[in-house]
């Protein structure tokens, strides 16, 4: 025969067969890794996706680090929908009258537009109109600060955090204080809520789509340039909402059910055929120690990567940790060692003038 049939003993088919399919698993879960964005300083980048009515989607964003010794730290704002949806955003001409029709597209591009082009054209000439604290039902329009700085279990860090949400609340405070009395239009906006993370996590929300259209996520740098992950994960892509923890599955979780499934998901009694000649090799039920093994196997193997990923987090977050503590205490020494240098040359041009006035007193 042309075609050399694999000369593997029978007993070993369904573990070879299952090992391979754990081999692809571990490769595909490395593809799920967030793409890193790097913001500069006072920039904001955005990620967009559509999303229809009843979804729910879940918005994941973590600084992994903050350049030159910053701290990690974002204004995140999620929103939507900021284009593809006629009902909400009606299209405003030049002198803001609202037209629904084609012709307010240029002639040489009418019926042309590209997806990057009206989400643009949306954002710019009709999201800014209905957005705001009277916006329509079904637009959602989050915006806030994550904090990195203070994440993790130690007193001091709990101390810091309760620091920063003391001051969100006395921001507010002074905001009420001071627009008390005043006209509706000529309120301050509200300041932006700081949230300090207690760990070192991506920061997520969960959110329920009332209206179709497009969603954006944006994470703008206030200081610092700094390296995020976003990641916007939708229900209905992923098959639904994980029960553990409120949001929806990640796509390393979704993956690692599937495959679950897939692979450990046979009935009893199922028989394996060979892929060559279609010959019965054996039934599930003869290798039930194999699949338990294997079972484990894939679990550790997921629960490994998955660990490896957050240590990565942690030990680039510690670094910049490092890094900004060791900066400060570099600029408190030059500090310090300034002023010692001033107290002392202040000292000595003392000392001198009364020793001087004594000699010319004589």
């Amino acid at each position: 025969s042309s075609h050399a049939r694999p000369n593997l003993p029978r007993h070993l088919f369904l573990p070879t067969l299952l090992l391979y399919h754990l081999l692809i698993h571990t490769l595909t879960l490395a593809e799920h890794i967030p793409v890193q964005y790097k913001i500069n300083s006072k920039q904001t980048e955005c990620i967009y996706e559509q999303l229809v009515e009843e979804d729910v989607v879940t918005f994941s964003v973590f600084v992994i680090q903050a350049m030159n010794n910053g701290k990690p730290k974002a204004s995140i704002s999620f929103e939507g929908p900021v284009a593809g949806n006629k009902d909400i955003l009606p299209r405003y001409d030049s002198k803001g009258n609202i037209n629904n029709d084609d012709e307010l597209e240029p002639a040489g591009h009418r019926g042309k537009m590209t997806t990057g082009r009206q989400i643009r054209s949306s954002i710019l000439s009709d999201w800014s109109k209905i957005s705001g604290p009277h916006a329509p039902l079904g637009v959602i329009e989050r915006k806030f600060k994550v904090d990195w700085t203070h994440a993790g279990e130690s007193e001091d860090a709990a101390a810091a955090r309760a620091a920063v949400l003391e001051k969100t609340h006395e921001e507010f405070r002074q905001h009420k204080l001071e627009n008390k009395g005043k006209d509706e239009n000529a309120i301050a906006p509200l300041p932006l809520h700081t949230i300090a993370q207690s760990h070192i996590t991506p920061y997520e929300e969960t959110h329920e789509i009332m209206a179709h259209g497009w969603y954006r996520l944006c994470v703008k740098s206030d200081f610092m340039p700094l390296v995020a992950e976003m990641d916007m994960r939708n229900a209905d892509k992923l098959k639904g909402v994980n029960p553990g923890t409120g949001h929806v599955y990640t796509y390393a979780l979704r993956e690692y059910l599937d495959e679950q499934q897939s692979l450990f998901g046979m009935e009893e009694g199922t028989e394996v055929y060979d892929t060559i000649d279609g010959h019965k090799q054996a039934k599930v039920d003869d290798f039930k120690e194999s699949k338990i093994k294997l079972k484990y196997m894939h679990e550790l193997t997921s629960q490994i990567m998955k660990t490896q990923h957050e240590r990565m987090h942690r030990i680039k977050v510690h670094d910049g940790d490092a890094r900004r503590g060791a900066a400060e205490l570099a600029w408190s020494s030059k500090f310090e060692t300034l002023l010692y240098v001033i107290i002392t040359g202040f000292q000595v041009y003392t000392v001198h003038k009364w020793l001087l006035g004594n000699q010319l007193g004589k």
